[in-house]
């Protein structure tokens, strides 16, 4: 491990303290039985040793046994609270191939942090509670209460988590003024036309479904097979799927989006972005030709799973696809069913919920006039002052579903630094995070945490 801490760093000690989080393998699954129990409680045994004056000031409780609840209370009682988010479960690595370092390792090499969850996002866990651990040193108390809140099954829909963290908040009676989560990055080269840093937090994010879609056929020896098989009724139906995109339409937050993203546009972009009422159209088919600008316009549904045959000569009596759904705000998911089910119906394939009870409906939307905007906006200025805030829509699902009725206001903002390169990392081979760009997600958090 090369454990380089430059001097120029602010907090030189937050790649080791994000390698020892790396190493815990906390990979959370609908199924608890294939779960490493051990990891998600030697990972919470552990946060008291790598911050320390978090531990002796501020009150730790656990909602749950995926749930970690940090009050650091406030001079000032009067003012509404804040709730700072993040999770510490991750996705699998099990086919560490294609991977150059070993994703639980959390080697340090080159300036950056090897591993899962530097990017998604035991980060955001360690660059936060760092930044109050140095300000504890210092001898700074926040106005207002600052909640620290951390789930440990995020990436399985937060039940355990978030949801019993906000629970026990509603049972106290907690209202906060707003509440930041994982989201956005500060994305860099993303939208060539753009001229600066673009730190894109979301305003709004799009709902979460995982559907299925289900075909039956005649089952027997596959050298005698029908006309139509089970497998070919279920290709055809995602094939139409496919075929029929849902209709695009700009929502009031990518309208807001673009007209923030206006004045940081190269033309003819700043003539389209900002005269959106004759433009309109234009801009509508220019995001549909990108997968990532056309998730903002959009309800995308991708096949991600496929069953079938157990056996290579015996035909299936049914096969199976998964769709997973992220649905546009405006539209619910009955509506989204309603319309794939008649998409699918000349092929015989019917669409049923996967998993019941974590449906999430389209969030409604925070707005850039509240005091959660403005505080987020002045520490940017603070630690990234080369960056544009811009209100954005997120269309990944986060914890923050879980906390909707007890804040004012939600935003989704990751504040890092990231590419389009950067970003293949996520849910993916060789996730890292420059150290660079670790030490000033830190120093956003300090700046957010003195403004309020």
């Amino acid at each position: 491990m090369n454990d380089i801490k430059p001097a120029t760093f602010l907090y030189p000690d937050l790649p080791t303290k994000l390698s020892a989080l790396v190493r815990f393998r906390t990979v959370s699954s609908y199924s608890q039985a294939e779960e490493d129990e051990g990891a998600f409680s030697d990972l919470k045994h552990e946060l008291p040793a790598l911050f320390p004056r978090v531990h002796a000031a501020m009150t730790r409780e656990e909602p749950s046994d995926r749930a970690l609840l940090y009050t650091w209370k406030g001079k000032n009682l009067a003012l509404a609270p804040v709730i700072l988010c993040a999770h510490f479960d991750v996705v699998p690595a099990a086919d560490t191939a294609g991977w150059k370092h070993d994703p639980f390792a959390g080697e340090i090499i080159d300036g950056e942090v090897w591993g899962r969850g530097t990017q998604d996002i035991k980060v955001l866990m360690a660059s936060s509670l760092e930044a109050a651990e140095k300000l504890v040193e210092r001898g700074f108390t926040p106005e207002r209460t600052i909640y620290f809140a951390f789930g440990g099954d995020e990436e399985v829909g937060g039940q355990r988590g978030a949801a019993a963290i906000a629970e026990y908040l509603a049972a106290k009676g907690i209202k906060a003024s707003f509440l930041m989560d994982e989201g956005g990055p500060i994305s860099v080269g993303m939208l060539s036309f753009a001229t600066r840093p673009l730190a894109l937090i979301g305003v709004a994010e799009k709902g979460y479904a995982d559907l299925r879609l289900h075909t039956k056929g005649e089952g027997g020896h596959a050298s005698m097979p029908p006309r139509h098989t089970a497998p070919g009724n279920l290709a055809r139906a995602i094939a139409t799927v496919e075929a029929h995109p849902s209709p695009a339409r700009l929502t009031r937050t990518v309208k807001s989006f673009l007209t923030h993203l206006a004045p940081e546009s190269k033309q003819p972009y700043r003539f389209l972005f900002g005269q959106l009422w004759m433009t309109a159209p234009l801009v509508v088919k220019a995001f549909s030709a990108s997968p990532t600008t056309n998730a903002l316009i959009r309800t995308t549904m991708a096949c991600t799973m496929l069953k079938g045959s157990p056996k290579e000569n015996v035909l299936a009596d049914s096969a199976e696809a998964t769709l997973n759904v992220r649905i546009l705000p405006g539209q619910t998911s009955g509506e989204v069913v309603s319309r794939l089910a008649r998409l699918v119906a000349p092929f015989g394939a019917d669409v049923s919920i996967k998993h019941e009870g974590h449906v999430v409906e389209a969030s409604d939307e925070s707005g850039t006039d509240h005091e959660g905007w403005k505080a987020i906006e002045m520490a940017l200025r603070a630690s990234h002052p080369e960056v544009a805030c811009l209100p954005f829509l997120f269309s990944a699902a986060t914890d923050t579903k879980h906390y909707r009725n007890i804040v004012e206001a939600t935003y989704r903002f990751t504040p890092l630094i990231q590419s389009q390169e950067d970003l293949k990392g996520v849910h993916a081979d060789n996730e890292k995070v420059r150290i660079a760009d670790l030490d000033r997600c830190a120093d956003f958090y300090g700046k957010l945490i003195e403004s309020l």
